[in-house]
């Protein structure tokens, strides 16, 4: 049986990269806009990351901590 998708209505930033994309690119123009998008998603999630990093106070020791508890199981 097949699952039916619900359409969700598109959000401010996808309506955003639809009207660039309306356009005719290239193949390397196309690259070079997944390019920019992988990276300004990257910067978002790094910038949350160091936010909640700092906000929870988390120093080397703890990341250390993590770690070695994930390689012990």
């Amino acid at each position: 049986m097949r699952h039916a998708i619900k359409a969700k209505p598109l959000n401010d930033a996808q309506l955003m990269v639809m009207q660039v994309v309306n356009e005719q690119y290239n193949e390397q123009d196309i690259e070079d806009l997944r390019k920019l998008l992988v990276d300004f998603n990257h910067n978002k999630m790094q910038q949350h990351l160091d936010e909640t990093v700092a906000e929870k106070g988390y120093g080397a020791a703890d990341f250390k901590t993590i770690l070695e508890n994930a390689s012990a199981k």
